[in-house]
């Protein structure tokens, strides 16, 4: 058994590794995630050969422990939305095992996936005709799909009444380690995040490979062998992670065809803290913060034809109250002498008393010219999944209740944003937790010219662990569908993602600014954008079908 320990051991180093090379630290280990994975693929091939008969319980346990220890760590952002007292819960101790629970089980819920991996590969993979080479492709392709089914996990681990189903939920995937990477963004626009990730799991399998077995290759002495085979892994590792990025040079937007045309962009970002009741002076307060910076703009930068509030700015309805419609339509138009597009959120409620994140399009001297109501909303900020509701009533009954009068959040039954700008560009806003779909953004940019994020961290009261993995999906987002997108925060760092998922523009803080620029449109259209991800989940599929009736094929033929 102290045996087994050490490989479990040695399999978490994988999950440390792994979760070093991920976003969110103040450093960029991202190289890792080439090589990350090789510790967990020796745990898995030594209990294959050490531990026949228990090797069932013993592989699963491997890649659950590899898998938990990288989401604890991913996941550590968590904490940050304690205590709970901005989504209306009071109670330290409720708050405390809320959050605690929350961690556990989003962590546990995913690493199980990571333990179905290390079940089939270890006993099914590795364990039978392990010399073929046909498995070193079934083995990425095999994370690939259960990566993929864990994208729709957390969906119905943490499903409630405002749930929206489907591969959603990406946060975790391999590939955002490789944000600075240009070759993987490159790709990206090829294949996805989905196959920028096979591609990683593949190079991690075929160093495992060189490191294990290439003394079969080379007849010389050990130590040459392991030299040579420690250059190969290390010249692999830099052509990928250094010399390729720098042989992909950026394409001009002459060179993706059509004219370039551009759009001078305002970001307001701002710094509200989340509280779920507001009094009448911190309303007004915050309006004025977000007033002057919209005159800063005005000022500063008036050729700027769009401009974007962060989510839930409820600057629109703050200005209804303390000024009458033509009042406010007064002020907007001595306020910019040309139209401006104003995309603003905030809090509204139907006829039936639900309520929606909604995003209105001001056209600055016309009206309101188009609204969009949030999708994908976020478990435990804008809704409570059922299980945190049981548990939320087991300790505090009204405290369910009163979430439900406070935070609760509807899914928009309108699935289209973009709205068409005097004819001048097409914007389409997604808010948030929307940027770490794949389906909803190709979905969302297949009319637009440019998307618009708009995201706020005052639930996380400013972590930005969090925000830096949206930061990284967000450069996949724009790859993939080679839209620019403008990103306005609360709480957070604004920025424009140019269409091959370079940052443009950063803001140089969290404090309250504006952050002002040009984005050029991409006429392009993505192999990504034609197809979606369906192909590489496809050809991983037949890959693992193939692999299946080989393995049945031979052995009938087997005498």
């Amino acid at each position: 058994m102290a045996t087994s320990h050490k490989y479990f051991l040695i399999a978490g180093l994988s999950g440390l590794l792994l979760a070093l090379s991920y976003p969110g630290w103040d450093f960029d280990l991202g190289f890792l995630a080439w090589f990350g994975l090789i510790p967990f693929f020796w745990s898995f091939s030594r209990v294959v050969s050490e531990h026949d008969r228990a090797r069932k319980l013993h592989v699963f346990f491997i890649g659950f422990a590899a898998g938990l220890v990288y989401f604890l760590i991913i996941f550590r952002w968590f904490w940050s939305i304690y205590p709970l007292d901005t989504l209306g819960i009071e109670s330290r101790l409720v708050s405390f095992i809320g959050v605690l629970l929350i961690y556990l089980i989003s962590s546990t819920g995913m690493a199980l996936f990571w333990g179905l991996f290390g079940l089939v590969t270890g006993n099914w993979l590795l364990a039978t005709g392990k010399s073929k080479p046909y498995r070193l492709l079934t083995i990425p392709a095999l994370f690939v799909l259960l990566e993929y089914a864990r994208s729709w996990g957390f969906g119905f681990l943490w499903a409630g009444s405002s749930s929206l189903f489907g591969p959603h939920w990406t946060l975790g995937n391999l590939a955002y380690s490789l944000a600075n990477n240009s070759l993987a963004l490159k790709l990206t626009s090829l294949v996805g995040i989905y196959g920028v990730m096979f591609v990683i799991v593949l190079i991690n399998c075929l160093a495992f490979i060189i490191l294990k077995n290439g003394s079969q290759t080379f007849s010389t002495s050990p130590r040459i062998t392991l030299g040579i085979k420690m250059t190969l892994v290390v010249l692999m590792l830099v052509t990928l992670n250094f010399l390729g990025p720098k042989l992909i040079k950026p394409q001009t937007i002459e060179q993706g065809g059509g004219n370039a045309k551009k759009i001078n962009f305002a970001v307001i970002q701002t710094t509200q803290p989340t509280k779920s009741i507001y009094t009448s002076k911190e309303i007004l307060s915050g309006l004025e913060e977000q007033l002057k910076l919209l005159a800063r703009v005005a000022k500063e930068s008036p050729e700027s034809q769009l401009i974007v509030f962060p989510e839930t700015s409820e600057l629109l309805k703050n200005i209804s109250l303390f000024m009458t419609s033509a009042q406010a339509k007064e002020y907007f138009n001595n306020l910019f002498e040309e139209p401006k597009l104003i995309i603003a959120g905030g809090r509204v409620f139907d006829a039936n008393g639900r309520a929606y994140s909604r995003v209105f399009d001001l056209d600055t001297q016309n009206d309101i010219i188009n609204y969009y109501d949030k999708q994908l909303l976020t478990p435990g900020g804008e809704f409570l999944p059922y299980p945190i509701k049981l548990i939320a009533w087991l300790f505090s009954k009204t405290t369910t209740t009163e979430y439900d009068s406070l935070r609760e959040f509807n899914v928009g039954a309108k699935d289209v944003s973009t709205v068409n700008f005097r004819e001048q560009f097409k914007a389409a806003p997604m808010i948030c937790s929307e940027l770490l779909s794949p389906g909803l953004t190709k979905q969302t940019s297949q009319n637009s010219d440019v998307l618009i994020s708009m995201a706020s961290y005052g639930i996380f009261h400013g972590n930005p662990v969090i925000a830096r993995q949206m930061l990284a999906a967000t450069r996949f987002r724009a790859a993939e569908t080679a839209k620019p997108v403008i990103t306005s925060a609360n709480m957070g760092l604004s920025y424009m993602i140019d269409s091959q998922g370079n940052i443009a523009y950063l803001a140089q803080n969290q404090t309250p600014q504006i952050l002002t620029g040009s984005v050029v449109l991409d006429p392009r259209e993505t192999w990504y954008n034609k197809v979606g991800d369906l192909p590489i989940i496809l050809v991983s599929l037949l890959l693992i079908i193939s692999l299946i009736f080989l393995t049945w094929f031979s052995g009938i033929r087997r005498p």
